[in-house]
């Protein structure tokens, strides 16, 4: 009678939780759906038209986090001339209902069309001398040598062992921000993000959430987290803002736009 019992509080719990969240993070949009996720994915392209970049940072609200005072769940890049056509992204995906991620190339609208908690997005646009860096490095040999194909949707941002859809993110733009190949590996990558001031967003698990994460949800894990977060219920993560946070602190010419779609009917 436990795991029956556990499971319930789980799932009645997990609904308001950012990092314990789902059995899938992120699920395909249902038919109803797509049309205004489609309409959400119009907005972040005419967007991105108008800034002329040439590549930008892009986040969606796939889970609720508004408890955690967070709108933007995931992370990811556009590259505007991407050769499988204009505005393709290009991020990391968790295999749903498994442990393991991929490196997706997506279009655009493929990006946001998935079960989005709200219709906010958010279209992150750095400095020309820092997309110049950062197409270099995201769509070279590096960026797949930086990914970790064991997934962890709360991972710790300074462990190798596990790695989530924004760690990836960080750690190669880290690579494009750092002295040239400075950073060849995960670890290298981590260590210079530390040592540069860094900071993680602090997540506060509770212990039966915790536990139920580790019971019924393969992408959530802790075993990368030392005794203190797990005493103090408080885990290190990278969230696409404390992501963007950094990366502005190098690019001050970085211009966040922020945009919403029109809510169902």
């Amino acid at each position: 009678m436990i795991k029956p019992l556990l499971l319930a509080l789980w799932l009645g719990l997990a609904a308001g939780s950012a990092c314990a969240g789902q059995p899938c993070p992120e699920k395909p949009a249902d038919k109803r759906e797509q049309t205004r996720n489609l309409e959400l994915g119009t907005l972040v392209r005419d967007r991105l038209e108008q800034s002329g970049a040439s590549l930008a940072y892009l986040a969606r609200a796939g889970i609720d986090l508004t408890s955690y005072g967070l709108v933007y769940s995931h992370l990811g890049l556009a590259w505007r001339d991407h050769p499988k056509g204009r505005w393709f992204t290009y991020h990391l995906l968790n295999t749903c209902g498994t442990r393991d991620s991929a490196l997706v190339d997506q279009s655009l609208e493929d990006f946001y069309n998935v079960d989005l908690f709200s219709r906010d997005a958010l279209v992150a646009v750095p400095s020309p001398e820092l997309q110049v860096k950062l197409l270099k490095t995201f769509f070279s040999p590096l960026a797949p040598t930086l990914h970790e194909r064991s997934y962890s949707m709360i991972s710790n941002p300074f462990s190798v062992m596990y790695q989530s859809s924004n760690q990836w993110v960080l750690e190669v733009s880290a690579a494009a921000l750092a002295p040239e190949n400075a950073i060849q590996n995960r670890l290298q990558a981590q260590n210079w993000l530390r040592a540069n001031g860094y900071q993680p967003f602090r997540a506060r698990v509770g212990s039966l959430l915790s536990l139920g994460s580790r019971l019924f949800s393969p992408h959530v894990r802790f075993d990368d987290h030392d005794e203190q977060e797990a005493r103090t219920s408080l885990y290190l993560t990278t969230t696409a803002d404390s992501a963007l946070d950094f990366v502005q602190r190098f690019d001050p010419g970085m211009t966040r736009y922020p945009m919403k779609a029109a809510p169902s009917p």
